[in-house]
Order: structure tokens, then C-alpha cells, then sequence
């Protein structure tokens, strides 16, 4: 019989069931106890499934208990084995959240996990004060809830055969020890010198968004050096230095939204222009003020026959609404709800928004490509299923795995510098339905090298008009590239000051602030009106990170709050540039395809490019040269 975390059942009942009856088999059959260690050692999710469990002490549904089975959740399935990664690779990572995602409960279990089937583990977990930390008898502090695993785990997979409860002297305050295998879990708090000089597998940082402001760049300082993976965890409390772990570090963000909890979407909901949009069909019976939010009439409604909608635009369900209802004001509602760090006066998108047109939208993709090219040519020679390709599709190749003739499309691309601090993307749109159906991201191919995988794409995606940022040096190095190439549909930039906007003879689009500024209005626009239809749930997280200043400038936080003095600048919204480059494409259509060799008018810019291209690749230069 093989068993592994397929085998378990996730209904509360059966689950039930389930653990009984592993235990009846140790009990029948003592050798089964080795054998559940080792699928456990190799099976998180199993392990958690089948032999944790976590404490809830609100009233829930009549008659349930207090101590429930850790019956994993999908989006938490996903977070645990993203944290796995980031221990055993050495990264940091983050996870803001609504209230109430069991984001605690799954952190602490993860290190447990390490510290149970992995020899020579030593973690630290922190919190801000130390009842938080290990206190006797509350629930609040974290090594009560790993207590309370061992606690009901049985004896055979406890090392040394026995819980090291409180009246066990070998555990400590802040301390728990692993005889069999030499790991630790120990506990500290925050204080100037929090972890200074200590070394750690990994750290957990239990709600880091609360730390006071000091505390929590203290905290940055002092433990960056202990290890190479650090996970904070918090709900959002504005822009301190967990936000600045969120926005600007290149930490792993787990980001877990009280919409993908299954009991909290039920019956999700959003609506446009006043008309609602249902995003899932569950019914049933909930709770609710019938007379509208704020109003303090409460009772059990059937939903959706009896339920009164709310339609201002936002992702709801009733489970949302019912706590929206009982928030103080917005701030409450952002930090608690909506893992709005900055509230509503700053991200340029509307994080309400871009979480409905996610539910509603993005998708995994249909294929993972790798693609090779012939750089001489430009073109493509081969493109080769590899999950961890760099292309994504969200549409089906033919049987000889082309685009599909009858489809057009824009291609929008970001340039980076190809060092590994950002990517170079490429977005494709479907000109007929304004879909994002294609996209090709690296960090690790230089402007030119990736100006010929642009151009070999275009070719690829049946000759698509090419739209790209041509500013800055990336940008220039790109354009040259693209020029020699001697690709011709390529979108030429406008001339903004002048009434009928004339088409230049520049090449590519100029991102200066203001009309940075007025391509993301353009893109934004698009979203809200469903002119432009995102697949790509990354490409949509990073429209959250896109705040407004004062002046009206628009920025990708990590980019604006950089605080390199060379002023480079590490992730800074690549993909949502690219897509808002092809959405440009598609709005702005004047442009007309042009021959491979096209004639470019003697004298002008486009013109000079060109030449100075050839001279350059006829001295073997592939650089910036005299004049770029």
C-alpha cells in the first residue's frame, strides 16, 4: 500500500478517521511507526495532514472543539512548500496577510518540521515581547503552539519517546531541544542587539509589523548576517520596516489574501459600473446586516436570494462584509482586510481592483517554453516544453508548436541592464481580444543579446508590432540593436507637444516622468475597463507595488525608495512596464508594418542609428560607442 499526502483525506470527519486509524496500524504493527517517520521526514504536507494539530479557541460551529486536526488549506499548501524552498535555498521571505490566515501556525510548523526529521537544525524565532515568544500556558506565544504539537503527537514520533513539556526539565524557557538529532528552536526578543553575533539555519519574525520603527531596522541590521533565511510574518501597519522588507528586499512575498481562503470566499463577489459580478456560485446561508453595512440589525440570510449586495467596485464576499462592518475606519480595514500598506491615498492601483480582476483573470499558463535562436538570423530554431522555461503561454501551439496564423499581436518590452537585479520582459497581447497571451522574462541576458530574442519572438509571434522603452542606457543599447537587426514593424514615438500628435522618426517610447506617468493612467484604464485582460498573476502583484507621489510622479516602490548612491535600481515593475508598453500598442494602431531593409528618411534619427549600427558591427563593437 503506498501512502503519501494523496492518501489524505481533507474532510474533517474522514481526517479524523484517518489519523485514527495510522495509529491503529503502529498499534497492530509497532514497524509501521518507521515507516511514518520516513514518509513524514520526506512529506511535509503528509506530516502536517496527519500527525499535527492547532488550537482555536473562538466559537466556531456548535459543538466543535477547540483543539482541531492541521487540515492544510491549498493556498497554504502552497505557502508551506515555498517557505521549505527558501530554508533549504537561503532566502528570506515575507508574508503579509489578512487577519486570521493561519500564517503563525504555518511558519512555526514548517520549522518544527526541520527541527523534527533534519539533523543539526538551529532556528530562532523572535516576536517583540517575550510573553509572545514563551510564555506558560498561552496560546498567544510561539513555542505554546509547538508544545501544543508535541503535545498530541504520539510517543514513538517524539524524539526520545516523550514530550518536553513545561514540567520537563530539559525544556527551557525559550529553548527546545532534539536529543535524537541535534536541532534547536530558540526564542528571543526584540532588543538593540537582537541576534547580534548568533548563527541560525533560519529565522521566523512573528508579526514584524508591528516592531516599533527603531526595533524593526535594528532587527534588519542585527540579523542579516545570522542567516541567509529570514521569514517575517505580519499583517500590514504602514510603511516601516516590514513594508520595506514586502516592497524593496528581494525577499520571497508570500502573499495570502483573505480571498483565497476557502471559507472566506464563499459566495465572492465584485461588481462594475453598479452591476454585479459573481466570481463564485457557492450558496448557502450566512450572516449578515440585512439593512445594509454599518446598519445594526444582524441575522441569518439565505444567500444569494435574500443577501444585500454591496457595489462599490471592491472584492467581497459575505464573510468580508460581516468584518468590514464591525472595522473602526479604513485604516483598521486596510491593515486587517485588504493588506493595504499604504491605504488609499498612495499604490496607483486600486488593490481592491487588481484582486477581483485576478480571481476573475489570471491563470496558470498553458505551456512553459525554452526557446532557442539563431542570433545570427534572429529568428527561431527550436522551442522546447521546459517548465522552467523562460516563455509562458496562455494558448496553444499548433501541431508544428507555431502561433497559430490567424493570431496578431503587440509585443510591449521592458529592458534591464541583464545583470540579475531585474528582468528583461517581453508581454505579448492578442490584438483581437486585448488578452496578455505570451510572456518571456529573464535577469540574465544583456540589452543586445535580448534585442535579438525580442526581434526572434516578433518573428515568432507572426511579425508583431514591437513597443519598447527606449530611454536610459539599456534602452539605447536595445534600440541600436533593433535598428541594425533592421526589424520593421516597430512603433515610432509621438510627437506629444504638437495637436496632431505626428509620428517621429524615433524609435520605441521615451519614459520620461510625465509620459510615464500618462501610459500608466493609459494601462490602468485599460484594466478597469476590461480592455486589457491580464493572464498573468504576476504581472498583476507587481501593480500593486506602484505608488503616487505628491508631485503626480508614479514609481515602482523599490525603484523610488532605492537608497543606492549610484542609482541603480533593483526590481522595479518589468513585467507591468512591458504590459503597459503593449497596451500602448493597442490603443495607439497608426503604426504599419514595414519591409525587413525599410528606407528610413536620409538625416534623421532613425537614420543615423542605423548607420552608426552598421559601422560599429563592422568593427566587431557591440557597446555603447561614441555619441550613445
Amino acid at each position: 500500500m503506498k501512502i503519501d499526502y494523496k492518501s489524505v483525506p481533507k474532510g474533517y470527519e474522514d481526517n479524523l478517521k484517518w489519523r485514527r486509524e495510522c495509529l491503529r496500524m503502529v498499534q497492530e504493527n509497532p514497524g509501521w511507526a518507521g515507516e511514518f517517520m520516513r514518509i513524514c521526514e520526506d512529506d511535509l504536507l503528509f506530516y502536517v495532514n496527519t500527525f499535527c494539530w492547532t488550537y482555536d479557541p473562538r466559537p466556531m460551529k456548535k459543538d466543535m472543539p477547540r483543539k482541531l486536526p492541521f487540515i492544510t488549506y491549498p493556498y497554504q499548501d502552497e505557502a508551506m512548500l515555498q517557505i521549505v524552498e527558501c530554508i533549504e535555498s537561503g532566502r528570506d521571505f515575507a508574508m503579509p496577510k489578512s487577519r486570521d490566515m493561519g500564517a503563525s501556525w504555518m511558519g512555526l510548523t514548517v520549522f518544527e518540521w526541520f527541527w523534527h526529521f533534519r539533523e543539526s537544525m538551529s532556528f530562532l524565532m523572535m516576536s517583540r515581547k517575550e510573553e509572545l515568544v514563551d510564555k506558560r500556558g498561552d496560546p498567544k506565544s510561539l513555542f505554546w503552539k509547538i508544545d501544543f504539537i508535541h503535545e498530541h503527537q504520539p510517543k514513538w514520533m517524539l524524539p526520545s519517546g516523550r514530550w518536553l513539556g513545561w514540567n520537563d526539565p530539559e525544556r527551557k524557557l525559550m529553548h527546545i531541544g532534539n536529543a535524537d538529532n541535534g536541532s534547536v528552536i530558540d526564542g528571543e526578543t526584540t532588543t538593540e542587539n537582537a541576534g547580534v553575533g548568533d548563527r541560525r539555519t533560519a529565522m521566523f519574525i512573528d508579526e514584524f509589523g508591528a516592531f516599533e520603527t527603531d526595533a524593526g531596522y535594528a532587527v534588519l541590521r542585527g540579523t542579516r548576517d545570522i542567516t541567509p533565511c529570514r521569514g517575517f510574518n505580519s499583517t500590514p501597519r504602514g510603511q516601516n520596516a516590514f513594508y520595506e522588507v514586502v516592497k524593496k528586499t528581494s525577499a520571497l512575498v508570500i502573499r495570502m489574501h483573505w480571498s483565497v481562503h476557502p471559507e472566506k470566499r464563499r459566495g465572492l463577489y465584485t461588481s462594475k459600473d453598479g452591476k454585479l459580478e459573481r466570481l463564485d456560485d457557492w450558496s448557502g446561508e450566512v450572516e449578515a446586516y440585512t439593512a445594509g453595512e454599518g446598519e445594526k440589525e444582524r441575522k441569518k440570510v439565505n444567500f444569494p436570494e435574500e443577501y444585500k449586495f454591496i457595489l462599490d467596485g471592491r472584492l467581497r464576499s459575505p464573510w468580508y462584509d460581516l468584518q468590514r462592518s464591525r472595522c473602526v475606519n479604513d485604516k483598521e480595514i486596510a491593515q486587517e482586510l485588504d493588506i493595504d500598506f499604504l491605504g488609499s491615498e498612495y499604490p496607483f492601483f486600486d488593490p481592491p481592483t487588481i484582486d477581483a480582476l485576478k480571481v476573475k483573470y489570471c491563470m496558470p499558463p498553458m505551456g512553459s517554453y525554452r526557446v532557442e535562436i539563431d542570433a545570427e538570423r534572429c529568428e527561431v530554431k527550436r522551442i522546447i516544453e521546459d517548465q522552467k522555461g523562460d516563455l509562458k503561454l496562455w494558448f496553444s501551439l499548433d501541431r508544428n508548436e507555431h502561433v497559430p496564423g490567424d493570431m496578431q499581436f503587440v509585443l510591449g518590452a521592458d529592458v534591464s541592464a541583464g545583470t540579475g537585479a531585474s528582468n528583461s520582459v517581453c508581454s505579448f497581447v492578442n490584438k483581437a481580444t486585448g488578452e496578455k497571451c505570451g510572456l518571456w522574462k529573464s535577469p540574465y541576458v544583456l540589452p543586445n543579446d535580448f534585442a535579438r530574442m525580442a526581434v526572434a519572438l516578433a518573428k515568432f509571434f507572426n511579425r508583431c508590432l514591437m513597443v519598447w522603452d527606449a530611454s536610459g542606457a539599456t534602452g539605447v543599447v536595445f534600440t541600436r540593436k533593433v535598428v541594425q537587426i533592421g526589424y520593421g514593424y516597430i512603433y515610432f514615438r509621438r510627437n506629444e507637444k504638437k495637436i496632431g500628435r505626428d509620428i517621429s522618426d524615433e524609435p520605441g517610447v521615451y519614459l520620461n516622468p510625465k509620459d510615464k506617468q500618462a501610459l500608466m493612467e493609459d494601462y490602468r484604464d485599460a484594466l478597469g475597463t476590461h480592455r486589457f485582460i491580464n493572464r498573468s498573476a504576476s504581472g498583476m502583484e507587481e501593480c500593486l507595488q506602484f505608488i503616487r507621489f505628491p508631485d503626480g510622479t508614479i514609481e515602482h516602490s523599490s525603484a523610488a525608495r532605492s537608497q543606492d548612491p549610484s542609482g541603480a535600481r533593483t526590481a522595479h515593475g518589468d513585467e507591468v512596464v512591458a504590459d503597459a508598453l503593449a497596451c500602448l500598442g493597442m490603443v495607439d494602431r497608426a503604426t504599419v508594418p514595414i519591409p525587413e531593409e525599410f528606407e528610413l528618411p536620409e538625416g534623421s534619427l532613425a537614420y543615423r542609428m542605423r548607420q552608426k549600427a552598421k559601422e560599429s558591427a563592422g568593427k566587431g563593437i557591440d557597446k555603447l560607442g561614441e555619441g550613445w
